[in-house]
């Protein structure tokens, strides 16, 4: 045991592991925390959350709006469990490092629906986070990711230890249309944003704005660190 910890805190972005154990600890305790409450197992709690975003003008995307009062307000009861089930699920993928990035691509997407939702705070400090998470491979230190990508290689499901590695063409190109369609997202929320001012911090379209300019050069720089093996896959030498 000692020997294996040892190995582990050598590895590149160790010192990231706290960060995955919080992170993961904290998805777990959010979704034990809505399992307790009768309200959130009922919808009658995510029901009055996004009824007061809409009646207090918070969702500043129309289409997210229309979203909410179509789909999500008439399906309430099955979204709350969804809801419940996908934050014990990311939890636990974030803290043994097992799926890591499956599970952490889970946390973001449930972060920037509470974003789009008007519920800035904390998803916007728990997003930046959960993408060095990502970036850094995080789960393939003192995780069972090191064992999975052995079989499972692919980087949007599994951390890998290294990105030096063979991978398929598709891999590569994955990150890049991840970084145009980020970039394309932050030019869209210029558009929706009310304060340009310093107090834009609670504005949700700003915060997009930013999460997204950070989140498209971050994946850009993925991009170019792949770097290109001797061999790929299914060719000769």
């Amino acid at each position: 045991m000692v020997s294996f910890l040892r190995r582990e805190v050598r590895k590149d972005d160790a010192y990231l592991v706290p960060l995955r154990f919080f992170i993961g600890m904290g998805w777990i305790r959010a979704s034990l925390e809505k399992l307790l409450d009768p309200n959130w197992n009922d919808g009658v709690a995510l029901a009055q959350f996004l009824q007061g975003k809409l009646d207090g003008g918070h969702m500043v995307f129309p289409t997210y709006r229309i979203l909410v009062e179509q789909v999500f307000l008439p399906h309430v009861g099955v979204l709350s469990l969804i809801i419940i089930t996908g934050q014990l699920l990311a939890g636990i993928a974030i803290l043994f490092g097992a799926f890591t990035n499956l599970g952490l691509l889970g946390a973001l997407f449930m972060n920037i629906n509470f974003i789009l939702a008007g519920q800035v705070n904390p998803s916007a400090f728990y997003v930046i986070i959960e993408s060095v998470l990502f970036i850094a491979n995080v789960g393939a230190v003192m995780g069972l990711d090191e064992v999975i990508s052995r079989r499972i290689r692919y980087p949007w499901l599994v951390a890998r230890p290294h990105w030096d590695q063979d991978y398929v063409p598709m891999e590569k190109r994955s990150f890049l249309v991840l970084a145009v369609v980020s970039l394309i997202v932050a030019l869209v929320a210029s558009v929706h944003v009310r304060d340009w001012g310093p107090t834009s911090i609670d504005d949700p379209a700003m915060i997009l704005l930013v999460l997204s300019s950070l989140g498209g050069l971050s994946t850009l720089i993925v991009y170019f660190r792949f770097r290109e093996p001797a061999t790929l896959p299914g060719t000769s030498s």
